[in-house]
């Protein structure tokens, strides 16, 4: 497998370094004689062999330009930090290569704001497509065309495979790397890696229901139930611990985040049971009671209702990663 990732203006290292990880270390565990006869490669591409300048100052040298006849099997486009149209002035022979590319087989992989370079391309017109959270009602402005999925992190249409941030992306490598060489080489990736891709600690308590939040009491809020998730929770206990009244605290609430405080905590129960199940072997009991339910069947009718499957049906999807490309 040839990957290669676009280095352009403001690009985040951690879309480069992370996935690089993960590919050369998965290709570094196949049978020697697969190494030998089908060798991995990574390359960086740029404008030019100077190197554009990355967050925080830093850069990476590139290997070719996109004069470089080399083909790829896999593009990764990483996300930017702020507008990612900028990075269009900087890197105008972008657009073709990639239109190129993709003609000769590439599969394209674009996370978060990154995706708008894809879209630029044209070849998402009439796709699903999914992108930063951020940037959902500029994006649909600008690419009319695209079926953004705003609910989805990742997406795959046509070997057009989009992902909203990070750890979408890691989700996404890890599905390649299983295409790729196996099932086993995947599982034992997922399983160095995995925790450097908790969601519970990439997402800020502040970045919930597409909003960031800038009242401190409904940022101190939504922190307050997470870290008593197990107990049971009443919205006039979050109100107290706010020092609000009931009635404000619960406008507040629903002003900022989208939906009433009880349908918020709902979410996150759901969403941390999700990562119980995913990542730790404990019984459905135990992982009931961790979200605040200390009857199983009650838990797994809840869940069922927001995943349409049980915890048990869950389980065993996930760990076999199944993915859907529709």
């Amino acid at each position: 497998m040839k990957v290669g990732f676009v280095l352009y203006h403001r690009a985040l290292i951690t879309g480069v370094s992370l996935a690089a990880e993960m590919l050369s270390s998965a290709a570094s565990l196949r049978e020697r004689r697969l190494q030998r006869s089908d060798p991995f490669s990574i390359q960086l591409i740029a404008p030019s062999l100077t190197s554009p300048k990355l967050t925080a100052g830093l850069r990476l040298e590139p290997d070719i330009t996109f004069d470089d006849p080399a083909v790829f099997d896999v593009i990764i486009l990483p996300p930017m930090w702020g507008n990612p149209l900028s990075a269009l002035s900087h890197t105008p022979a972008l657009i073709p290569w990639l239109i190129e590319q993709y003609r000769q087989g590439a599969k394209l992989v674009a996370t978060g704001t990154g995706v708008m370079l894809l879209a630029e391309t044209g070849l998402l017109d009439h796709q699903v497509a999914t992108t930063h959270w951020y940037f959902y009602d500029k994006f649909t402005a600008r690419y009319p065309n695209v079926k953004l999925n705003r609910k989805a992190s990742i997406t795959a249409a046509n070997g057009l495979y989009c992902t909203g941030s990070i750890n979408s992306q890691t989700e996404m490598i890890l599905f390649l790397i299983a295409q790729q060489y196996g099932q086993k080489i995947a599982t034992t990736i997922e399983t160095h890696y995995g925790h450097e891709i908790s969601k519970s600690t990439q997402q800020p308590f502040y970045q919930i229901g597409g909003e960031v939040q800038f009242d401190e009491s409904i940022a101190f809020a939504q922190d307050w139930m997470k870290r008593h998730l197990s107990q049971v929770i009443t919205t006039q206990q979050v109100a107290d611990a706010c020092e609000l009244p009931l009635r404000t605290f619960s406008r507040k609430f629903k002003d900022q985040v989208g939906e009433a405080p009880h349908q918020y905590l709902q979410q996150i129960r759901m969403e941390a049971a999700q990562e119980l199940l995913r990542d730790f072997g404990m019984s459905i009991q135990d992982v009931a009671e961790q979200v605040g339910y200390k009857d199983a069947y009650h838990f797994s009718t809840r869940f069922k209702q927001a995943f349409a499957m049980t915890p048990a049906q869950y389980r065993t999807m996930v760990k076999a990663k199944i993915y859907n490309a529709s």
